[in-house]
């Protein structure tokens, strides 16, 4: 199936897959496709970034596994000279996004390092309407507005969320993806 996808589409999977790693989830779901799509430049994104659905916004959206204090950095140690490291991450995350002081795993250390996290059944279901939607609309590829379409028909709860943060609704997106995809032709 991967073969029938754009080489943007493939990127997008790579983007979902990256940021699932690096949030430290099990697993990739629709939100780090719809990541992806965000993520990716392409037309579809642009689209996306139009209804203001950014990358950075359906980052903090998206569940974060509990936060560890980093090796080596002691709370304790650092209130005793004045420093608070809570405000110190929120300052930070407020500046540069969720998780900016968190490292990113070592993937050459990792002895599943060739290993990509599984997809979540509503990610694999989102893929096979990707491709059913491709279908429909006569094209031989699945491109990333054909992605962004599948989301939509899944009527996935955290996509819904994303949507409403963004101030827009599926109609208007979905039509934003359609002319992406009628200007493509």
């Amino acid at each position: 199936m991967y073969e029938l996808f754009t080489e943007p589409s493939r990127a997008i999977l790579v983007e979902a897959q990256d940021l699932a790693q690096e949030l430290g989830t099990n697993e990739i779901g629709v939100g780090h496709l719809l990541f992806g799509c965000a993520e990716v430049r392409t037309e579809t994104a642009a689209a996306l970034r139009k209804l203001g659905i950014t990358s950075a916004l359906i980052r903090t959206l998206l569940p974060h596994p509990p936060r560890q204090t980093p090796a080596g950095i002691d709370p304790e140690a650092l209130r005793a000279v004045g420093i608070d490291y809570d405000q110190v991450r929120a300052a930070a995350e407020e500046t540069f996004g969720v998780g900016a002081l968190d490292s990113a795993p070592d993937r050459r250390a990792s002895s599943t390092a060739n290993q990509r996290p599984p997809f979540t059944d509503a990610a694999k279901l989102a893929l096979e309407l990707s491709l059913r939607v491709s279908t429909e609309l006569h094209h031989r590829r699945v491109h990333p507005a054909h992605l962004v379409l599948a989301l939509l028909r899944l009527d996935d709860e955290l996509v819904s969320q994303i949507l409403n943060k963004a101030g827009t609704t599926p109609t208007a997106l979905s039509a934003a993806t359609l002319t992406v995809l009628s200007e493509a032709a």
